[in-house]
């Protein structure tokens, strides 16, 4: 049996416990299953982290052209004309500058522009870019098929995702990459199937989610362990009786005592046995967490006093006491929602954007303090863009967009993909309405192939990772699906896998 059809399988024994305990812990039963490259040049960790900005960012006023085309024509003009009573500001000098940013061309698709700015409130993430810690990837996301024109989506000659405006459907399959599905598992719990049983204590999932019970880290025998941002040892575990319950020590023993009965008893059904050797498992897993967090060294990076920086200061805690849980692998998972701004998108945006750029910076410095920025790639992912054109206040929902990939391992100061051309007047190119909406050039399989290759992921398995990846890449040394990772220090194999995933 293959390690496919092995994790396959698996699933099915799995279902009952882990639905029991999806926010607790996970079953660790691959051992054995992937090596990780153990010739890789200092600590053999790495851990990537999805911010999911929930309701539909409107992207293109967090990066926007500041220069010509590649043309010769004014890229920003194109911008206020569209924008109008949307655009961020009204010269390009009041947008925070990319240092020389490098904009390259993808599918056959040119980068429309030359020079770029970020929105005035993102300061953070211009410092990153500009040191090279940070890069976008733009006109990006969910895709069966390459859709290289409008005619194919019109005239339905291409697979279309399902309700590609629909923020259920499209939040969903930000987190799955199986866009023609509404029941996948996520694209960090497939990795998490392959990866968790390397990590050396398995009572602890590696997906550890500050946002509850989530799609992207559901797999098939691994699931999120919730935490919430206050990482207190004493805050970890079943939550405490009200005080005025009245007696809190007779209480919590009362509980104990009970618990212990339930778990400690012999069962003879085969799922009231799971239900009770996994209860026992996350019981244990609760004590591990708190021993581990007592352990919590003095982080004197400052983060800012918002909820995102909060979630992400409690990240930069748990791994920094990686070594306690006996962890090689961790996926993270936070969720800042409230981008779907039918209307007041200037003040909302001015508002938000802010909060994100500064948690971000602060939790790269954090990893820096750490000493762990090289193994820590932290990528933003959202329902879709947002149409060019306003409403009359705000936006509306559209397609391909732009994200952030962010980390020491980043190949930063660039902009992968294809940033698009703001003429409403051509419906040739990737322009698919007179509101100004996006066919993605790049899709979440190639985002998500690279993040997976760095993270350890082999060749051979990425289509367990990503069923539809064979439509838009195929494995081969030094060939990486869009180059945002620098593969420098984690080398992978040099064996040729092409990809048969849709057979999966």
């Amino acid at each position: 049996m293959n390690r496919r059809n092995f994790i396959k399988n698996m699933g099915c024994g799995a279902m009952g416990s882990t639905t029991l305990l999806s926010s607790l812990t996970s079953l660790g039963a691959l051992n054995g299953l992937t090596t990780f490259n153990k010739n890789a040049p200092g600590e053999d960790y790495k851990a990537i982290v999805c911010i999911l900005f929930s309701g539909g960012i409107d992207s293109f006023n967090m990066l926007m052209p500041t220069g010509t085309t590649v043309n010769g024509d004014n890229g920003f003009s194109e911008y206020l004309a569209l924008r109008t009573d949307l655009a961020v500001a009204q010269t390009p000098a009041s947008f925070l500058a990319l240092n020389n940013p490098q904009c390259s061309s993808f599918r056959g698709q040119t980068c429309a522009y030359t020079a770029f700015g970020v929105h005035p409130q993102m300061g953070g993430v211009r410092d990153l870019f500009n040191a090279g810690k940070l890069s976008f990837t733009s006109n990006i996301g969910t895709l069966i098929e390459p859709i290289l024109t409008p005619n194919e989506y019109r005239n339905s000659l291409k697979k279309i995702p399902l309700g590609i405006y629909s923020h259920s459907d499209q939040i969903m399959q930000w987190q799955t990459s199986v866009p023609q599905s509404r029941d996948a598992l996520g694209v960090g719990g497939r990795m998490a199937d392959l990866l968790n049983a390397n990590n050396a204590n398995n009572g602890i999932s590696m997906n550890i989610s500050l946002a509850g019970k989530n799609i992207f880290q559901r797999g098939q025998s691994v699931s999120e362990y919730s935490i919430s941002d206050n990482v207190d040892p004493n805050n970890v575990g079943l939550q405490s009786f009200p005080s005025w319950w009245g007696n809190q020590g007779l209480l919590q023993e009362m509980r104990t005592n009970a618990i212990d009965s339930l778990v400690g008893q012999t069962y003879s059904n085969l799922l009231q046995k799971t239900y009770s050797a996994t209860a026992k498992e996350s019981m244990a897993s609760f004590e591990l967490f708190k021993e581990a967090l007592k352990r919590v060294p003095t982080i004197t990076t400052p983060f800012p006093n918002t909820s995102l920086a909060s979630d992400l200061a409690a990240i930069t805690k748990v791994m920094s006491v990686r070594q306690q849980l006996g962890t090689k692998r961790q996926i993270f998972f936070v969720n800042y929602g409230g981008w779907d701004m039918h209307d007041g998108l200037l003040g909302g945006l001015n508002s938000k954007l802010p909060v994100v750029s500064q948690a971000m910076k602060a939790f790269y410095d954090s990893t820096v303090e750490l000493g762990i920025s090289e193994n820590v790639t932290t990528f933003t992912i959202s329902d879709f863009a947002r149409t060019l054109t306003s409403n009359g206040n705000g936006s509306d929902h559209a397609w391909g967009g732009n994200n952030m990939i962010m980390g020491g391992a980043v190949n930063g100061g660039r902009i992968f993909g294809a940033y698009p051309k703001m003429d409403l007047s051509n419906l040739n190119s990737r322009n698919i309405s007179y509101r100004g909406n996006f066919i993605p050039t790049v899709s979440t399989d190639e985002m998500y192939a690279e993040l997976a290759l760095w993270y350890g992921v082999s060749p051979s398995d990425l289509c367990y990772v990503l069923p539809n990846l064979g439509n838009f890449y195929s494995y081969s040394a030094n060939n990486y699906p869009i180059g945002f990772m620098n593969f420098n220090q984690s080398p992978i194999s040099t064996v040729n896998h092409p990809l048969d995933c849709l057979t999966y």
